[in-house]
């Protein structure tokens, strides 16, 4: 016999008290995968995710209850003009469908990677793959010429004071 009971004092829980409880919660655990691009749960890490999140355990297969939950949670997605977040669940053996969960992140605000800026340059080979590589150019650097001051009368360099010693 299977049951379900609280956790936290072991009392019996009725299925449909259970059932209420586990899809509040796992609507909320959805809405918070759905906020995260490219994130997804599995089935039974959903479960029991739910489980501990309120406090109610049971001894069932997550099949006799799980699939409940989220066909009441795609319900109410749908009535609320919203994708159907039972799409983030990995379900086994099932493909995931791309294009609901990308719905499922658009409508909950999930930020798209930065894409990668496409290159101007054409497929293929890149500039340093096609151009041969030249050396670089070794340009001579002739010393700047200094034009130094010199005396109208004896033709010696001036000093830095602008007067020469020797006609001074």
């Amino acid at each position: 016999m299977t049951g379900i009971w609280q956790d936290s004092d072991h009392r019996p829980v009725t299925l449909a008290e259970a059932r209420q409880e586990w899809t509040l919660r796992a609507h909320e655990i959805l809405a918070e995968i759905a906020a995260r691009w490219n994130r997804s749960i599995g089935y039974d890490d959903l479960a029991g995710e739910v489980q501990r999140r309120t406090g109610i355990r049971t001894d069932m297969d997550s099949d006799d209850w799980l699939d409940s939950v989220l066909s009441e949670i795609n319900s109410r997605c749908v009535e609320a003009g919203k994708p159907r977040l039972g799409a983030l669940v990995e379900m086994p053996g099932v493909p995931a469908d791309a294009d609901a969960r990308i719905s499922c992140y658009e409508a909950y605000g999930a930020r798209k990677p930065r894409e990668k800026a496409a290159s101007t340059r054409p497929a293929g080979r890149t500039r340093r793959e096609s151009e041969p590589r030249k050396a670089p150019s070794r340009r001579t650097v002739k010393p700047e010429e200094r034009v130094r001051p010199m005396c109208p009368s004896c033709f010696v360099e001036l000093p830095a004071t602008g007067i020469c010693d020797n006609c001074d």
